[in-house]
Parts: C-alpha cells; structure tokens; sequence
C-alpha cells in the first residue's frame, strides 16, 4: 500500500509586512519548505464539511519531531500566537477551523512514524500523523488490531483517540480514548512531558494506572491543552475466526432490548444498529419516506473466537436471544448477511467503513451531526423527539446507535447531510442538530466532538465548580491562551 506524500508547502511570496518576523522563526525552526502564510494554502485549513463557518488561519507550519513542536511552541507562547493542531485535517465538528486571527495551524503530518509495536504486552506507539490506514495494515502484520472509526483512511489515530472517538470491531474494550496507554505531551509554554508508565520508566508505555490519571488534561479537550507528539495504545488480538450476525426490527425499543440483552453477554466486538435512512448510502436528502417493505432498523454485531467452539457459541448466544425477545413479543427478526460484506466488515482496512462523505453526496458535500453518549434506555425517548425534528425540517433521521462496553456507553448519532452551498439549507441542518442536542443534554447525553454551537448549550448546563475547575486547569496549563482559542466558551 502506498501513503499520501507531502508535498512543498512553500507558495511563495504574498505574506503581509506584520507576520513577516514570526513566518521566519518558523521557517528556521521547520524549514522553508514547511512553514507558509499563503492564502491558497490557508484556504486548505479554513473549513470542513460541518456547518461551521469558514475562517483563514494566518500561518501553517509542519514539524518533523518533537524538537520542533518544543521550538515553535516556544515561540508562539513568547508571541501569543494562537495554535491549533491537526492531524490528518479530516475533522468535522468545526474543531480546527480557526475562531481567532493571527492563527497557527500546527499541521503534524510529517511526524508519522510507528514508532513500536509490542506483541506481547500488545501496545503500540504512534506519532500523530499516522492514520488509521497505516497503523491498520502494520498490526493486521502482526496479528493485532485497533479499533476503526467511521471515517477515512487517512484520519489520525492520535486525533481520533485523544478527541473520545468512536470504534468498530473493537467496541467491547471501549473507545478509542480508552485504549490509550500512555504519552508525550509538549505543553503550550513549551515544557516536554510524559504521562502514564513511560514518565516512570522511559521505554515503558503499557499502562496509566495505578499513577494519577493526568492523561485527562489531553483527553477530550480538543487541542486546547497540548500537542501530543507520541501517544500509546493498547492493540488488542485478532482472534482467527469471526463471524457477522444480523438481524431487523421495526421499532427502535424492540432494537434496544435486543442489543440491551445480547450486549450484557459482552461477546460482540462491534454491537450496532442503524435505521433505514442511514442504511442508505447516500443519504437521501431532502427527506424521503421509508418504503414500507423495508425494516426501519437493522443490526450487525461482529464476533471473534479463538476457537471455532468459542465462536460457536456466541453466534448461539445471539440465537437465544432473538428466540427471548420473540417469545417476548418483540418484532427482532434474523437476518442474513453477504458472506462477501461480512469481508468487508471485519478486514481492515475496512472495504466498507468508508469516508464519510460517501453519506451525504446527494446533500451537495455538507455533513455534521449530534453524536453522543447517551444512556441506551433513553434512545427510544430521544430518537423519537429526533424524528420529529429532522422530518418537520425536511430531512433524514439517519441515526446510529452502538454499544460500547458492554451496555455502558450508549453511542446515539444522526448523520446529517448539509448543502453547504446554499446558506439557508445550511441553517436549516444546523437549527435541526442544535435542537436535537438539546434532547440529548435534557436526557443525560452528552456530546462528542462538540463545536462551538454545542458548547454554548453543554455550558448553559453545567455545574460551575466544573467550569471553574476547567478554567483553573486551562489557566494553568496555558496562561497565555494560545492553545485553540475561543473553542471550550468556559467564560
């Protein structure tokens, strides 16, 4: 497999007389080659396919190694230059588009190597550039895995795991954030530090606990508190047999009970269901109506055995239970799967979770949603106030919802296509995403990756000792404020 390779990103030539000073200490940290202020280069930093607005960040500069992060650091903390990270640029939640001028695109491309591959104790250690593509096709080498998100190839593992980023066939160890064994931070001042077993020891990264879990200061908090230059992760096993069971039903409370009784068994590597909309590849837009010979929701969960007697067993399992919640009254009914899907659902890099923009080609380009981690026994509630909301607005309710865990994180999301070019249909997706995330945080959701939109409504909720405590770390961490601006609206 071949990767993406960077090119020059030196245009040349138009930067304005006031940022002159601080483009050549960047370009003498990175060199020439990698350090710009052209606008046709910014263009390529100032969006992402969410309803966010565009906005040109004033520099891009891309390190080659930790020592650079620490120098340019440095400097942008001396200068108060804001700075945001970005990995693979594939975000769409509005994280990494600029809110203040004079902005820094810390683009960590360059620093992708793996660095380590343990068998035995099954970690890896990655630099941020490396995307799930390549961390895929090393580990499957190997015999190990990580978990995949929904999203592209070329999306980073870093970005991925330190933003609490969803997973598929590996749900049941949990998030992508909960595999994460330990790091190397370069704080907004410029200091080098580790977290986790390698601050103890310099070639150990297997493990956070039993030290205080100071990760939490990077984790979730959206390139506001440092750049990550190594980061660990367990990889776990891939089992040699695996199979896909699937089955249907036509309401979402039949599908929860389902997933609520087979998830208690914890077997299923990847628990998941999808209404009809989602299941539709694009997703229609505007909205259309559900043929009537079509199930509203379908499920898959992924299975992995050992032996061919454990993974017998499982797919059992799941029998027993399709068989208890007919007996119950349910409308579960087994389905079949494509022995040539289930390929592409279990090998990585996977054939079938592809880029997200696959979803929203009728929509003209656009996509955001509410994702969330919602407690399962409210989906029904929530999903049912989401309809609502998505049909009076003329648009698909295209929800997935997946167990991760076990039953403990309740992953509930519509993916919502958006026809960026036409402002008032923009507002439109935008208005239906605010006000079905005020359903989540009126039943105990919460959000993932939230924009700035979001965050207005999470703070509108939340405890003022936890915002202040936020703002003691942030004020802590970095006093000048230069780590990406204006996202977390704390004050």
């Amino acid at each position: 497999m071949s990767f993406y390779k960077l090119p020059s990103i030196n245009g040349g030539g138009r930067n304005l007389v006031e940022n002159t000073n601080i483009l050549g200490e960047l370009k003498g940290i990175v060199g020439d080659a990698h350090a710009t202020s052209d606008k046709h280069i910014m263009y390529a930093y100032s969006y992402d396919m969410c309803f966010v607005p565009n906005k040109l960040p004033r520099y891009v500069a891309q390190p080659a190694n930790v020592e650079e992060v620490v120098e340019i650091m440095k400097l942008c903390n001396k200068t108060k230059t804001p700075v945001i990270p970005v990995g693979a640029n594939t975000n769409i939640g509005g994280l990494c588009i600029p809110k203040k001028d004079n902005t820094l695109m810390l683009d960590m491309r360059r620093m992708n190597k793996i660095i380590r591959i343990d068998e035995e104790t099954r970690f890896a250690i990655v630099e941020p550039g490396v995307s799930h593509a390549q961390f895929a096709e090393a580990l499957f080498k190997k015999g190990l895995r990580f978990g995949w998100p929904v999203g592209p190839p070329s999306g980073t593992v870093t970005g991925c795991a330190l933003s609490h980023g969803i997973s598929g066939m590996s749900g049941r160890y949990g998030l992508n954030s909960q595999m994460i064994t330990s790091m190397e931070v370069v704080r907004p001042t410029g200091e080098l530090c580790r977290v986790g077993s390698c601050a103890i020891k310099e070639d150990s990264w297997h493990s956070f606990l039993p030290l205080p879990r100071m990760d939490g200061i990077f984790t979730g908090w959206f390139g506001t508190t440092g750049i990550v230059t190594k980061l660990a992760v367990y990889t776990p096993a891939v089992p040699p047999h695996v199979d896909v069971v699937t089955c249907s039903t036509e309401e979402i409370r039949d599908m929860y009970k389902y997933m609520l009784e087979f998830g208690r068994y914890e077997m299923a590597d990847d628990l998941t269901a999808v209404n009809w909309w989602l299941s539709q590849v694009p997703i229609p837009y505007p909205y259309k109506e559900k043929p009537a010979d079509q199930h509203k929701w379908n499920s898959y969960a992924v299975l992995y055995g050992y032996t061919e007697k454990e993974l017998e067993a499982k797919v059992d399992a799941f029998h027993d239970v399709i068989k208890h919640q007919q007996e119950l009254g349910s409308t579960v009914l087994e389905t079949e799967y494509p022995e040539e899907a289930k390929r592409g659902r279990t090998e990585l890099p996977s054939q079938i979770v592809g880029s997200t923009k696959n979803y929203c080609k009728e929509a003209g380009g656009g996509i955001s949603w509410p994702g969330t981690f919602t407690p399962a026994n409210k989906w029904e509630e929530v999903y049912n106030k989401w309809e609502k909301i998505y049909k009076d607005r003329n648009l698909s309710p295209a929800t997935r919802i997946t167990m991760y865990r076990g039953i403990h994180y309740g992953m509930l999301r519509a993916m919502t296509p958006i026809n960026k070019q036409s402002v008032e249909e923009t507002e439109n997706a935008k208005q239906a995403i605010v006000e079905a995330l005020g359903a989540i945080l009126d039943a105990g959701g919460i959000p993932y990756k939230p924009p700035i939109d979001f965050n207005v409504e999470i703070n509108k909720r939340a405890d003022d000792g936890y915002k202040k405590l936020m703002c003691d770390i942030k004020d802590m961490i970095d006093p000048n404020g230069i780590m990406n601006p204006g996202q977390l609206l704390i004050r």
